[in-house]
């Protein structure tokens, strides 16, 4: 004779299903992040930044507006990043002597060491459209504080010999 037996049927226990639903959810949230660094690809150094409308040396605009925007109080300082690099701090003071609202300002940055010898360059955006603390263009006869640093200076680098030229402006 054949005799069956039916054990009785073992329930969850409901730490076991608060763990899978836990890591059910940190699976989720990887994939999501994953999904969403495949969207978004990461800045390159090499790319620079550009702005529509931006005009350069060349151009009698330029040339015209250019002597209507000034460099005050510029100077270098040295700062050490978390990683002891060295870094140069260029700041200083726009003014915008002119009678149009200044949008975008491009400066050309160069370095030089204790003997004169040239360093290192940056071309970066001292103003540019949507950033800093207002992200609003420059009202004429509006002063702004400016920052820019240059990454891995070298030992000998003079904080007195640096050059800031006006290479792009755009304004209406």
């Amino acid at each position: 004779m054949v005799e069956f037996r039916t054990e009785p049927q073992k329930a969850f226990n409901p730490i076991t299903i608060i763990a899978v639903c836990l890591f059910a959810l940190f699976l989720g949230g990887i994939g999501i992040y994953v999904h969403y660094q495949k969207k978004t690809a990461p800045q390159q150094k090499s790319s620079s930044v550009f702005v529509p409308g931006l005009i350069e040396p060349g151009n009698t605009n330029f040339e015209y507006y250019k002597t209507r925007v000034k460099l005050e109080n510029v100077k270098a300082t040295l700062g050490i990043s978390f990683s002891n690099a060295r870094i140069a701090i260029i700041s200083g003071e726009i003014l915008n002597d002119g009678d149009r609202k200044l949008e975008a300002l491009q400066l050309h940055i160069t370095l030089r060491d204790v003997w004169g010898k040239f360093s290192k360059e940056r071309t970066a955006f001292a103003l540019r459209p949507g950033s800093g603390i207002s992200g609003k263009a420059m009202e004429p006869l509006e002063r702004r504080p400016f920052t820019i640093g240059v990454e891995a200076v070298e030992y000998y680098w003079d904080p007195k010999q640096v050059t800031c030229e006006i290479t792009g402006l755009k304004y209406r």
